[in-house]
Parts: C-alpha cells; structure tokens; sequence
C-alpha cells in the first residue's frame, strides 16, 4: 500500500483479538437469528471475495438501516472478522450507550459525512487499511430507504489512490421489505440479496473522481 504506516489508535479496543471473537460469538448466536428472524439474506458473487489478495475497500449502496447486518452476515470467518464498518458519527455515536454498542456488535467507527472533519476521517479510514483492516463504505453518504441509489462522494475515489487498496463492490437489492423498510407485518419475511462484484484494482496516480465513477458504475452493476 501506498499510504503512510500510521496506526489507528481510535477505540482499539473494539478491534482487539479477543474482542473479535467475543463479537463472533454474539453475532452468530444472538444477533444474526435475530436478524434472519425479519430477513431472508441471498448471497451471490461471494467468489469475488476470494479473489481479494489483501484489506479492501468494500463499496455499497445504502438503501436500508440494517444493510450493515446484511452484510456482515454475507461476510464469512476471517474476513468478516477483519471488517470494520464507517458508520454515521451523528447518527451512531451520539451517547455512550450507542457508541459502544455499535462498536461491540458491529465493530463501527465514527465517519464524519461532511464538516471540516471529513478530511480526519479519511485519514483514519486510511489508517485502518494500512493496519491490515477491510473498511465498509456507503459512500451515497447519506441513507435512501428503498433507493434509488444517490451519486457517491468523491471520499471513496480518494481513499482508494491514497491507500492503493483493492475495492470490492457490493450492492443490496430488497426483493421484499421488511420491517425497517416500513411493512408492518412480520411475515412473510423481508427478502435481501447482496451482490458482490469482481474486485478492482486502482491504477497508480489514477484520478479520484474517475475512480469513484468506477466503483459507482460496479456497485450498480454487481
């Protein structure tokens, strides 16, 4: 990778070793059934996962509030494992008990989406995959329930030129709502299916808006 070895150091305790196979146990036996309780979750291309030779940038939409969980839930072992989520510091950590939660259960860290911190959440975001770390991304920056997908910033384009780091595309389609896309039944189950797309490499002093058009067109199309 290109970036500076620089450590992130923000709520290490979160992606500590022990605290990754606590988080394990908590997301395969109470959160992930609890999720599937509300959610059929079809997964397709996750090849494409195995093709990744390092930490990744994986790039989705944002069309759900629980498209995280799906996600996580599409991950498996190591990988899943190695993922942390860039979550809404507005949204997400607003009080302690959000905050930890969050970072328990779903291994977040805070993600400025505009202000003038923006640029120190880039910086950590980078960080993060120079120590060994996959970053989830919603670079719409901002949820749109149901869709349709908004433009990506152009954060994502940066981090990938700075970082060197492969992206993996991901889109989620809601083939039938659930309960946190406003149906108010149970059942029949919501139904997700989480595309993921061939890995893409950033070309050396590529552009970061060019990138970011191109992680755009490969997440529509995944």
């Amino acid at each position: 990778m290109t970036v500076p070895r620089r450590s992130a150091t923000h709520a290490a305790w979160a992606r500590h070793g022990s605290i990754q196979w606590l988080r394990e146990a908590i997301q395969s036996l109470a959160l992930f059934p609890l999720f599937r309780v509300g959610y059929k979750v079809e997964v397709r291309g996750f090849e494409n996962i195995e093709r990744l030779s390092g930490p990744c940038l994986v790039v989705s939409n944002h069309n759900m509030h629980l498209d995280w969980g799906m996600l996580l839930m599409a991950f498996r072992g190591k990988f899943r494992r190695k993922t942390v989520v860039a979550a809404s510091k507005d949204d997400l950590f607003s009080s302690w008990g959000r905050s930890f939660s969050v970072r328990l259960f779903g291994n977040a860290f805070p993600f400025e989406n505009e202000g003038h911190n923006i640029r120190s959440s880039l910086e950590q975001t980078a960080a993060l995959l120079a120590d060994g770390w996959n970053v989830l991304i919603f670079p719409e920056g901002g949820l749109t329930v149901g869709g349709p997908t908004q433009p990506f910033k152009a954060g994502a384009g940066w981090l990938a030129a700075r970082s060197g780091a492969q992206m993996l595309p991901v889109r989620i389609d809601i083939l039938r709502p659930g309960l946190f896309e406003g149906r108010w039944r149970l059942f029949p189950r919501g139904h997700v299916r989480v595309n993921f797309g061939a890995p893409i490499n950033c070309p050396e002093n590529a552009d970061h808006n060019a990138i970011t058009a191109t992680v755009e067109h490969a997440v529509l199309t995944a």
